[in-house]
């Protein structure tokens, strides 16, 4: 994996910060930055952790899973970064985001949980349909849970 310094995390986080210049008040962006960043650590870390597991249990993936269903955080399958990266085009992304980070913070390990808050939520590229009811959303919001899985 090659070296990244920090000037290029700078650089990355700056150019991040430009995308919302103009449709964001700048002291609610750096949310939507830090959850991506959340999100994208987590990933890896996650992800790191199989390939080493898959060594380690020499390819047993009952072992692997029931490795992974220890680490701190759970990520669901289509949950994350780099699947919903593949699926960033999609019009309902945000939705999407939203949901994969409710399931992330329902599914983290017992002794985490409390330890957090949903206070960002990504917002949806199109516009909603109109809300009439208080589960107005929830076909959408089941479409949006199946692309997850």
């Amino acid at each position: 994996m090659p070296t990244i310094n920090q000037d290029e995390i700078n650089n990355v986080a700056w150019r991040a910060c430009d995308t919302f210049r103009g449709t964001l008040d700048p002291s609610d962006y750096k949310n939507y930055i830090l959850v991506t960043l959340f999100l994208k650590y987590i990933s890896d870390v996650i992800k790191d952790h199989r390939a080493a597991y898959l060594i380690e249990y020499k390819g047993d993936e009952a072992r692997v899973t029931r490795r992974l269903a220890r680490e701190r955080f759970l990520l669901p399958p289509g949950a994350d970064f780099d699947s919903l990266y593949a699926r960033r085009n999609d019009a309902d992304i945000g939705q999407q985001i939203n949901i994969a980070l409710e399931h992330i913070e329902d599914r983290r390990h017992p002794r985490h949980v409390g330890r957090g808050a949903r206070e960002t939520r990504l917002p949806h590229r199109r516009q909603s349909p109109p809300q009439t009811g208080p589960h107005a959303a929830t076909p959408h919001r089941r479409i949006a849970a199946e692309k997850l899985q």
